[in-house]
């Protein structure tokens, strides 16, 4: 049998092949890394302070002049220059390093250009301003061990699949069915998998016209 890979995936405004970005959780993604790697120093140096969302999106550096984030713009936020090689101004941080992994700029890149939200546009609580149309609810909990729940809502009823991959785009785990219109709540159990990060991804059919792919990220902690 052909083992299956992550397909190449069409989300609003975003084409990846064999990799799926799912949406920034400012919490879960964009603060971490800040507090193993930046808020020793900054929790006010240079008119910088990097503990909390608030923080942040107040902060103005001192050699910028300007605020240290600028949503949907990651070229123009000081922010990114300054964990980037050969900043405008001043050196590179963290200072004398170890500086921040690739995967960890390109997801505080991510976030920014996504509009630097503390909470995706698309979660639960907003979900009253979108209705009628089929809708990714993530996963609870997140990170979880070994079993979490994946919800999502299907605007008429309709055909679906969960398919989970490694972060690397390798198969691990199928589940299918049909469901009536409204929420509908997939248990995910990776007790057979190690920790790590992966990516689900869920598909619904309700007809030969009506077909929707959207993704996700859940973390896996042992």
């Amino acid at each position: 049998m052909t083992p299956k890979i992550l397909p190449a995936i069409l989300l609003p405004g975003l084409l990846i092949s064999g990799m799926v970005k799912a949406q920034i959780i400012y919490e879960e993604d964009v603060q971490p890394i800040f507090n193993e790697h930046c808020t020793v120093c900054h929790g006010g140096t240079s008119g910088v302070s990097l503990g909390s969302y608030d923080q942040v999106m107040s902060s103005v550096g001192d050699q910028y002049g300007e605020d240290i984030v600028i949503a949907g713009e990651p070229d123009e936020s000081p922010l990114v220059d300054k964990i980037e090689a050969n900043p405008r101004y001043g050196v590179r941080m963290p200072q004398g390093g170890p500086y921040l992994s690739d995967e960890e700029i390109s997801l505080i890149r991510q976030w920014i250009e996504e509009g630097a939200h503390e909470s995706p546009p698309t979660r639960i609580a907003d979900r009253e301003e979108i209705p009628g149309r089929f809708e990714l609810r993530g996963n609870y909990p997140n990170p979880f061990n070994p079993i979490t729940t994946v919800r999502f809502y299907l605007p008429r009823p309709a055909s679906w699949s969960l398919t989970v991959y490694t972060a690397s785009g390798s198969y691990v785990w199928e589940d299918s069915g049909w469901s009536g219109a409204g929420e509908v709540a997939i248990p995910v159990n990776l007790d057979a998998l190690s920790s790590g990060t992966y990516i689900y991804v869920v598909e619904m059919r309700a007809d030969q016209t009506t077909h929707a792919r959207l993704s996700g990220r859940m973390t896996l902690l042992k």
